[in-house]
């Protein structure tokens, strides 16, 4: 039996378990990937025949791999081989508003895998950015690898975040998008009742041309009454909530009849 790699990636690595058979009858030969999938091949009339598997694992971990040779007369049991299998999960931030735009993002191993170590992990953050590499230690499902990255206005639109994580038995790539936005608010016509009777409520409407993904008003009603703050989602920006300074509506005092 060929040697297997010591460590591939789930749901990404394709390695070849090649088997050689060199005598026999009505032989079948299986390979029990110790994950619950066993795979069968026949070798009929067998003189020297080579059996080649292909094999992806679907889950992480330490695995013990045999295989066996047999027919109705006898069967041959090969050294069995221990494989690791690994993964790296990308997680963080899918969209960010800026400013003030920083946003966190990490790297986290799969839930019983064995500890990845000593690996270098190369991140790219988008189409302005350079790579920049992080020499780690460890990671495992107890200690993820995180960076804090901040975007600007230049990076509007969808960035994708490259990351390559390679040591000396395993190789990586992982990606993910993020959507940064810089959207200030863009305000059309004010119109509001030209008269009303005093202590009946007056309409005023408001036409946003443009409102991104969230904006802070202020309301001045003209009356010398403290100013009405309204937002919605979050403003673009920290504004502390007793003054508001992003978007100002200003409605002059109103005719009043008696």
């Amino acid at each position: 039996m060929s040697t297997l790699p010591s460590a591939v990636v789930s749901h990404e690595t394709e390695f070849e378990l090649i088997a050689s058979v060199t005598d026999g009858t009505d032989v079948v030969v299986s390979a029990d990937w110790d994950d619950g999938n066993i795979t069968l091949a026949s070798c009929v009339n067998a003189r020297i025949n080579i059996v080649t598997f292909s094999y992806t694992y679907e889950m992480e971990g330490t695995f013990t791999v045999s295989v066996i040779a047999s027919n109705c007369n006898s069967s041959i049991a090969a050294e069995n081989q221990t494989i690791s299998v690994y993964r790296l999960i990308i997680y963080g931030n899918s969209s960010m508003l800026t400013p003030p735009g920083t946003g966190t993002w990490g790297l986290a191993a799969a839930a019983g895998q064995p500890p990845l170590e000593n690996i270098v992990c190369v991140w790219n953050m988008g189409t302005n950015y350079g790579d920049t590499a992080y020499n780690i230690t460890v990671i495992n499902s107890l200690m993820p690898h995180q960076i804090t990255f901040t975007y600007g206005e230049a990076d509007a639109g969808t960035q994708t975040i490259h990351v390559n994580c390679s040591n000396a038995l395993i190789s990586q790539n992982l990606t993910m998008y993020v959507t940064v936005v810089w959207d200030n608010v863009t305000l059309g016509e004010l119109t509001c009742n030209s008269s009303t009777l005093w202590n009946h409520s007056i309409t005023c409407k408001l036409t946003v041309v443009r409102f991104g993904t969230g904006a802070c008003f202020e309301w001045d009603m003209g009356d010398g009454k403290p100013p009405v703050y309204y937002q919605d989602g979050y403003c673009a920006g920290y504004v502390p909530a007793a003054s508001p300074t992003y978007v100002q509506v200003l409605v002059s005092a109103c005719r009043c009849n008696n």
